[in-house]
């Protein structure tokens, strides 16, 4: 019996010491950047929950600043860029990036809830809804790049920071991740877990700038698209989608965002995405939209001058900041 004890002992400590192991690893080198504080999150060389990032510098910055001004959307909102906006909003308007990766309509519902629960001001809102992704989603995510925050969510924190540990252990992420810290060299192979874009975070604003590509497409442009030929696809006419994506749970998102806005008076504006594809809004989901927030929508989805020139992009799915200063100078023509 003591000799099966002691086996049962030994075997036991050899699982635990290297649960352990790793636990102190995780920690110590925090990849995903959501246990310790940081300053500044930019220039990370691991793809970085948005929304985390997004909730932590609004909740930090929040007291100092008393932003009143919000941008709503994916990560397509670093079209828009705040110094931009401010152009057509009053005097005193501060605003605030409140974006997350392939945000959902369940995503900018729980952001605004979680303002009016504060009984912060929402004088001004940019909402960007995209036909891909705002309405895939009516509940919180589960992986590490997309999971939201706690404090909007008000889910289990434990389970917030299982879901980065997890996603630590997985052999592909660990093997590239610490193959990259270790030689600090980046390989194709690595594209799917390692970040090769310099992409900036407004220590203030949150504001996300793709700094590499924008300078490359400035100083050389034909060189930047003739090597991602392969990426910009030919596409057929514009074509509309098939799929009606606003069902009952998105519906009634859709619903409370717009009691949120008008009880907080707030002067909003709704933009439906220009992606590369060119593919309009489902004819009943536009209806939908249309219905309820009336003149405050603007669609740019489909054919147009954004989608028509592949220069407008960084890749097929993000937009450049001079097409969101155009589409701004546009929907805020008539305010002017």
């Amino acid at each position: 019996m003591r000799r099966f004890l002691k086996s049962i002992l030994y075997f036991s400590l050899l699982g635990i010491v290297p649960a352990t192991l790793l636990l102190l690893s995780y920690i110590y080198f925090d990849p995903f950047k959501v246990i310790r504080y940081y300053d500044d999150f930019s220039y990370a060389y691991i793809n970085p929950d948005l929304d985390f990032i997004s909730t932590e510098v609004y909740i930090r910055n929040d007291p100092k600043y008393h932003f009143n001004s919000f941008i709503l959307g994916s990560s397509r909102t670093m079209a828009y860029q705040p110094k931009s906006w401010m152009q057509h909003l009053p005097n005193g308007a501060r605003p605030y990036v409140f974006a997350a990766s392939n945000e959902s309509v369940y995503g900018i519902y729980t952001k605004l809830k979680f303002l009016d629960s504060l009984k912060r001001k929402i004088d001004n809102a940019l909402i960007i809804y995209c036909r891909d992704v705002t309405f895939n989603k009516t509940a919180n995510e589960s992986g590490h790049l997309f999971i939201k925050h706690p404090a909007t969510t008000m889910d289990s924190k434990f389970d917030f920071h299982l879901t980065f540990f997890k996603s630590y252990l997985s052999p592909l992420f660990f093997t590239n991740f610490h193959l990259y810290t270790i030689t600090k060299k980046f390989k194709p192979y690595m594209a799917a877990y390692i970040e090769s874009k310099k992409v900036r975070y407004d220590k203030i604003t949150n504001q996300v700038s793709i700094v590499d590509g924008e300078d490359e497409i400035r100083k050389t442009p034909a060189e930047y698209y003739r090597k991602r030929k392969d990426i910009f696809y030919e596409r057929k006419n514009e074509q509309t989608d098939s799929i009606q994506r606003i069902k009952e749970k998105q519906l009634f998102m859709l619903k409370e965002i717009k009691r949120i806005l008008e009880k907080n008076h707030t002067n909003y504006k709704i933009v439906l995405s220009p992606l590369y594809e060119q593919i309009k809004f489902n004819t009943t989901d536009y209806a939908i939209l249309k219905r309820l927030f009336s003149q405050n929508i603007y669609d740019f989805s489909g054919k147009n001058f954004v989608s028509e020139s592949k220069i407008n992009y960084y890749e097929t799915s993000h937009y450049r900041p001079v097409m969101g200063d155009s589409i701004l100078n546009l929907i805020y023509k008539t305010d002017d």
